[in-house]
């Protein structure tokens, strides 16, 4: 079973301020073993990235489930992994992880949601609810890093998630996501930016191997990252996202004048 859900009786789920959940050793060790010893060389996710594809420190660069299932240097392991957390039957474990929050926040049921036939791969199909699982790296940094202030991802994500796999010998200090809630009304400003001043810090969820932080999008779910210290040490994880093709909901009217 490649699950990353598969461990959830050590589930911490957290409704208020928005929905998310933790769970720590999400995957049994023989497999997570497998998966680091089988984690593809940086170089390659560096060059595969979307985007900025020349090395730059203290830089993420993430490689896509539609070109990791067609790489031939990517283990069948992996494979396996990445078709699992981008089908519909993932989508559907968190379903009804998160059922009672989507009711609340959504209203609606789960028979209104995306199914097997209208669910595909991003950047492949052309679909109504698309999904992806990442590798991402995190490179190296010469000094300590700036903060990644509080935000809300795209408006069209339903939801993200972050398998951590760290190096047992980092030592290094930071890198840890935030969750925040907002003083008073939400306010936002730039692209989905929340000053600091304008929210309370709920949790610090530190980066660690083998931890899993899912998080429900919604206009409240606020988070951010802590700067991270200087190191030789590359940030590995996993990336694991859900989103419509549409936007579900509008921060903009909140937008400071």
């Amino acid at each position: 079973m490649f699950s990353v859900l598969q461990n959830k009786n050590n589930i911490q789920y957290r409704s208020e301020p928005f929905p998310y959940f933790i769970i720590d050793n999400a995957l049994p060790r023989n497999l997570y073993d497998e998966l680091i010893t089988s984690f593809p060389k940086f170089d390659k996710i560096i060059k595969g990235n979307r985007g900025i594809n020349e090395y730059q420190e203290n830089t993420a660069y993430r490689y896509d489930a539609s070109k990791a299932l067609i790489d031939e240097e990517i283990s069948q392991t992996w494979k396996n992994f990445i078709s699992y957390h981008t089908s519909h039957e993932f989508t559907s474990e968190l379903y009804d992880i998160f059922l009672n929050s989507i009711k609340k926040i959504y209203n609606v049921d789960k028979d209104k949601l995306p199914n097997k036939n209208n669910t595909g791969l991003r950047h492949r199909d052309n679909s109504f609810f698309s999904t992806d699982c990442q590798f991402v790296i995190n490179t190296p940094t010469s000094g300590d890093t700036s903060v990644i202030e509080p935000h809300l991802d795209n408006p069209k994500e339903f939801y993200a998630a972050l398998l951590y796999m760290r190096d047992p010998e980092d030592d290094s200090l930071g890198g840890s996501l935030t969750t925040h809630q907002f003083i008073g009304e939400p306010s936002f400003y730039g692209k989905s930016r929340v000053r600091e001043s304008k929210v309370n810090l709920i949790e610090e969820i530190a980066y660690q191997e083998n931890r899993l932080a899912v998080f429900l999008n919604s206009p409240l779910s606020i988070h951010g990252v802590t700067k991270r210290s200087k190191t030789d040490f590359y940030r590995k994880y996993i990336n694991i996202i859900g989103e419509f093709n549409n936007e579900l909901f509008d921060f903009r009217p909140f937008l400071e004048k």
